[in-house]
This record gives structure tokens, sequence and C-alpha cells, in this order.
């Protein structure tokens, strides 16, 4: 009898191995991928950032402890780097998010030609970054741009949105803001969709309608849609390069440029690789640091 029972126990550890081993077969690619591309890099960064890297006769590493990051931070082109990827943070995050936001209701409300109206509010997430940029580079600039042909017919001068200080990262920012909101759009209106309709009915039901409904049943129910579309906006202005290499090269005079585009800079065009590596890791150091209160977030605080 205990034979008898016991067979059906046999075969069924098979399969686990084998689904495990299939488990593990599916996520290789990915795996080495992000170890090849992610943390390798990431830990060459780190090493580096200790190094004066000399590549002018070969690659020679020489120790140097912490002065590259001393240098970066008595360095006033770098602080004005810090800054203004705070300011261009504090200009994209939020607008990208109520704009995405309210897009999202936009589209999930519209009954006829919904899917239209969902294409064009995604159409600026799928379009090549780097062809917008031209685009919106052409878009702004002094002499026969659109933006300044518009102001003429109001009768405004033209203004120098791309070569004045004042005027260059705001109108980089705006860009971004276009795209983060395309982002956040589609997050939301992920998140909008997966009510049930029976939520839909117990408010129609109650009589609770309009922005009573939104604020105290819907934003409620995507409270962790939120806090990941908000982690997902913050990291893509964190990281902006490609719209202000484009548009303006980090000027006129450094207003533009940001964490990433010095990264850039101290590695590519000063050849200063150590402090490059320590830019990137106080960079990497940040973004780790938003993914742990992300997950800290949607756990509620309990790890």
């Amino acid at each position: 009898m205990t034979a008898i029972l016991d067979k059906p126990d046999a075969p069924t550890s098979m399969p686990r191995r084998s689904s495990s081993h299939t488990g593990w077969f599916l996520v290789a690619p990915a795996m080495s991928l992000t170890t090849l591309f992610v943390i390798v890099p990431g830990a060459l960064a780190l090493v580096g950032s200790f190094f004066a890297i000399d590549i002018t006769s070969g690659v020679e590493w020489t120790w140097i402890g912490l002065d590259n990051y001393t240098a970066l931070f008595a360095d006033s082109a770098v602080r004005q780097s810090l800054l203004n990827t705070v300011l261009y943070c504090a200009m994209t995050i939020v607008p990208s998010l109520v704009i995405g936001f309210w897009l999202a209701v936009l589209a999930h409300s519209v009954t006829r030609g919904r899917r239209l109206v969902q294409t064009l509010l995604f159409l600026p997430f799928t379009a090549n970054l780097v062809a917008m940029a031209v685009v919106f580079r052409w878009i702004f600039s002094l002499n026969g741009g659109f933006a300044n042909e518009m102001l003429a017919l109001l009768g405004v001068a033209p203004l120098n949105f791309l070569g004045d200080s004042t005027y260059a990262l705001p109108t980089v920012a705006a860009v971004g803001v276009w795209r983060g909101a395309a982002l956040a759009m589609i997050l939301f209106l992920s998140g909008l969709t997966s009510i049930p309709t029976s939520v839909d009915e117990a408010c129609a039901a109650d009589g609770i309608t309009g922005l009573t409904r939104l604020r105290k049943v819907v934003l409620p129910l995507l409270k962790p849609i939120t806090i990941f579309v908000t982690v997902m906006i913050v990291l893509q202005s964190v990281q902006v390069f490609d719209t202000i290499n484009v548009m303006t090269g980090g000027g006129p005079l450094g207003a533009t440029e940001t964490a990433l585009t010095m990264t850039w800079r101290l590695g590519f065009a000063y050849y200063d690789l150590g402090q490059a590596a320590a830019l990137s890791t106080i960079l990497l150091l940040v973004l780790i640091a938003i993914g742990l209160l992300r997950r800290r977030s949607l756990s509620g605080g309990t790890q």
C-alpha cells in the first residue's frame, strides 16, 4: 500500500526540476546582457573612480583614492551640471505626471475613436528621440524657427530659446515633458484599464461621479502604478542626454549641462576617465537609491 501511494510522487519531481531548468534557460540571455552591459561597466566605473587613468601612452592606472571625487565637487562646472540636473527634474517630473495622467483619463473616457486617440497620444514615446531633438532644435531656432514664427504673428520679438541661458534649460525641459507625459500616459492608461467594471458600477449606484470618483476611488486604486510611473519619470529625467546633446550640446555656457552630459564630456572630450567614472558612479548610486525607495514604497515601508 505504501509503495502504491508513493508512486505518484516520483514523476512530479521531474517536471519541477525541468521547469526550473527551463526558467534559467529563458532568463539566461537577459542575465548575460545585463551582466555584460550593466553590471560589468558599473563595476569598472566604481573601480576606475579611484584611479587616474592615462590613455595618452597606452592605458595606465594610478591609484589616487578619493581625489577624483574631491576634484569633482571642487569643479564649478560639475556643480553646475548637478544643479541643472535637479532643476531639470523639478521642471519635468510633476508636469509629466499631471499631463500624462489627464491624457490617460481622456484616452480612457473617449468612446468613439478611442484607438485613434490612444495611438496619437502614444506616438511621442515611440518616436526616435535623436530625430525628434533635431526637429525641436529647428522649432526653437532663432532664425526661421516655428516657435519664433508664431511669436512674430503675435507681434512678439524673436526669442533665442536655445542660445540664451535664461530660456535654454526650460526649453529642453519642455521637450522632456513632451516625452515624459507620453510615457506616463501609457502607464496610467494601463492602470485605468485594469480597474474592474464592477467598481464603476458601484460608483454609479452610489452616485459617485466626476472628480469625487476620481479622487476617492480611482486615485487610491492607482497608488501602485503611480509610484511606478513616478520612479520611471524620475529615472528618465535624471538620465537625460540625447535631447540636450543634440539641441544645445550643454550650452550656452553650461546652462543645460547635466550630470550625464558632463560625464560624457569628462570622458570623451577632456579624456579624464577617472573623474568621468567617479561622476557616473555617483549617478549610479542615485539611481539605485531611487529603485530602493520605489521598492520600499510598493512594500508599504516594510523593506
